[in-house]
């Protein structure tokens, strides 16, 4: 187990991604997409046109979920599709520390029980598991509109990522139409004081899939580290997401782009924190390798080749232990 250090300095690169969406400046975004992602997979994103509003709401309704009583939110257990409650301490991120000290909820695309995926019985495919309107009126409605907007935003990015690779913008549309994508609504209680047996609202971890887009209050909490090991504050910046890539990305880049791992400390005496991550992780069965512009001169590339639901599948069965079974 690795003695908690608290950061030191601030996280600050940041990307607008306006001159993209506008068309002003695609190739300027590009290149900086390309430079952040070589220097540190973290970046600050404005410029993504998703209105104030709408992010600080799914924040509210977050708070709404997780101010009802314990038997009301177990209600809508988590299951084997990866959709639905996680209780706090449900989850080790940090294989080596005790459980995070947060509790969440899942939501997906909502495939029905007819798709061909959820008959097949892959994990992160099938229906959500909701709360009726007469517990949390309006909650469904906003939860799904914002993963719309948060699907869009993570679509642009992979076509940033695709002009970088030398390749057509629409080059990763096939594998993103059916993908393992998940809101995740998260809550952490404060956790003033000490660190005790390095346990976290969420451990040191790096994020599985191709690109996450977090959306947290004003309380902060989030903590990167860098290449050179040193951890960074996430200062929570208005109107911006904070956006950083997962670990197909280095698999992509044959090891150019970082997968950096980063984690969450509520240090607050009395505020708790809310986030909204959401996880584009591709179709289930999207093969993941190096891309021809990042392909050695000599030599094989440093990964093998997977598909995204069996790097998906490995990463639970690491990070939820003996539950892993249940979501499998």
């Amino acid at each position: 187990m690795v003695a908690y250090l608290a950061p030191t300095r601030a996280l600050t690169p940041v990307l607008n991604i306006g001159p993209w969406l506008n068309g002003d400046d695609k190739a300027g975004v590009a290149r900086r997409f390309d430079r952040i992602c070589r220097e540190i997979g973290f970046f600050y994103l404005i410029g993504h046109g998703m209105p104030a509003a709408q992010m600080q709401g799914i924040l509210q309704q977050g708070e709404r979920f997780f101010a009802l009583d314990e038997p009301t939110k177990r209600s809508v257990m988590i299951d084997s599709r990866r959709r639905g409650y996680e209780p706090m301490a449900f989850q080790a991120l940090d294989p080596d520390s005790p459980p995070d000290l947060k509790e969440s909820l899942l939501i997906g695309p909502g495939q029905d029980e007819e798709h061909p995926y959820v008959r097949a019985g892959l994990a992160n495919y099938g229906p959500n598991k909701w709360l009726g309107d007469d517990a949390l009126p309006g909650f469904q409605r906003s939860c799904m509109d914002y993963f719309g907007r948060a699907r869009q935003i993570s679509e642009s990015l992979m076509a940033i990522f695709a002009t970088v690779a030398g390749l057509p913008e629409d080059h990763f549309l096939p594998v993103l139409r059916e993908p393992m994508a998940t809101l995740r609504m998260l809550h952490y209680p404060p956790q003033p004081g000490e660190v005790v047996d390095n346990q976290l609202g969420c451990g040191a971890h790096t994020d599985w899939g191709a690109v996450t887009i977090l959306m947290q209050d004003d309380t902060g909490g989030l903590e990167v580290q860098a290449a050179s090991g040193e951890w960074l504050y996430a200062t929570p910046m208005t109107g911006a997401f904070i956006v950083n890539i997962g670990d197909m990305m280095p698999i992509w880049t044959n090891g150019a782009y970082h997968s950096n791992a980063h984690r969450v400390r509520n240090r607050s005496p009395e505020r708790h924190r809310y986030s909204a991550a959401f996880f584009m992780d591709l179709d289930y069965h999207a093969r993941v390798e190096c891309l021809d512009a990042f392909r050695p001169a000599a030599g094989q590339p440093v990964a093998e080749p997977r598909t995204a639901g069996e790097h998906l599948d490995l990463m639970y069965q690491r990070s939820y232990g003996a539950r892993a079974a249940a979501l499998a």
